[in-house]
């Protein structure tokens, strides 16, 4: 009984940690793109080509 038990306490944690995974990696890409929004905000300019 002990082993079910612990097996399914180790089962909900995995699953939050990988929950929380998500939605750190979410919160990531979001700032990204708010920091690449900002920067196209006072670049309007496309980037200069390298010869």
């Amino acid at each position: 009984m002990v082993d079910a038990e612990e097996a399914d306490l180790t089962a909900r944690y995995e699953r939050r940690r990988r929950i929380a995974d998500i939605v750190d990696d979410a919160a990531k890409r979001d700032d990204a793109m708010s920091r690449l929004e900002a920067w196209l905000r006072f670049h309007p300019e496309p980037p200069q080509q390298a010869a």
